[in-house]
């Protein structure tokens, strides 16, 4: 279980208290955030932040503030999925602009530059893996700084799945946040796509519900020594030439993404100090690999260590934060 971790600016000079703001959010989500309070007023925030593994979310009140990209393009940037609770936001991206009222949400990309202004407001924001959303949204850049209503259709699901995300909070385990981090792209796309106009943004939504069919398949059974297109041709009930044609405007190949999952979830389990006793063969053979030299090669190439280096570089990092200074 992660327990949730509180931050609060109260009283501190502005500029202090927005560069100790911008840290936090660096920290918890990394997000590189410029933050300046509006009319010389100190800046204040209260935050309730959920950080796991791949789940993560927070809780923010803000006193009137502005907030643009810090240094847009330099550094890979979680997206922010935004759902306003208190308040009325102005949102601006890529020439588009919107006005978010109390039940909208709405889509920014960090790293690229964008701006946000409020009054005093209460959100409620979730920190999504970019990668992930754009393997099942390509076009998701197109959508940004655009509202959307979270009282009807999707967009209501989607709401209804973070309110009650937060209500959980406390109580989540890390298991079961993973798949609810596994799950919340496909729905946002859900709600994404009633926005006006979405539908000849998306080349073509056949072609987008066959894509998510495939990679939730892939995404529950990366355990399985013999996935291959094959076989998810034949659970999704497509050929294995249109599957590997599906994929061919993505920058990352099926089987690819399937590697690159199963290496995340071997990660994973290697800094769990609960699975300490499992050796790295076991941990790659659960995962699907059939090939323990093949796996090392490819955990060196992905992440600059093997993977017994990175095993003991958590384990000392472990003993380390637990040793009294």
């Amino acid at each position: 279980m992660v327990p949730v971790q509180k931050f609060t600016i109260a009283g501190r000079p502005a500029a202090p208290g927005t560069d100790l703001f911008q840290e936090q959010m660096e920290k918890l989500f990394s997000v590189g955030l410029a933050v300046s309070a509006l009319d010389e007023s100190p800046f204040q925030t209260q935050m309730s932040a959920y950080c796991g593994r791949h789940l993560r979310f927070a809780a923010l009140r803000f006193s009137p503030h502005t907030t643009s990209s810090l240094k847009a393009g330099q550094r890979p940037s979680r997206l922010l999925v935004s759902l306003q609770k208190e308040g009325v936001a102005l949102v601006h991206q890529d020439g588009r602009e919107s006005r978010i009222e109390a039940g909208d949400m709405f889509l920014i990309d960090p790293s690229r530059p964008f701006s946000i202004e409020t009054g005093e407001i209460l959100t409620h924001s979730v920190y999504l893996e970019p990668e992930t959303l754009r393997s099942v949204m390509p076009e998701v850049e197109n959508l940004t700084a655009r509202a959307i209503k979270g009282n009807e259709g999707a967009g209501a699901l989607f709401r209804g799945m973070v309110d009650e995300m937060f209500s959980l909070a406390n109580e989540l385990q890390e298991d079961t946040a993973d798949r609810i981090a596994d799950a919340l792209p496909y729905v946002l796309t859900a709600a994404l796509t009633t926005l006006s106009n979405s539908q000849a943004l998306i080349p073509s939504r056949l072609r987008l519900m066959h894509k998510q069919r495939i990679l939730r398949f892939a995404r529950e059974n990366l355990r399985n020594h013999e996935l291959d297109a094959g076989l998810v041709a034949t659970a999704v009930g497509l050929s294995t030439r249109y599957v590997y044609e599906l994929f061919e405007d993505e920058g990352q190949p099926l089987m690819k993404w399937i590697w690159s999952h199963r290496l995340d979830r071997c990660r994973n389990d290697l800094a769990t100090p609960a699975f300490a006793s499992r050796s790295i063969s076991e941990i790659a053979y659960y995962w699907g690999f059939n090939d323990v030299a093949h796996f090392s090669r490819s955990f060196r190439q992905r992440f600059s260590q093997s993977p017994r280096e990175f095993r003991a570089a958590q384990m000392v990092a472990a003993r380390q934060s637990v040793t009294p200074t």
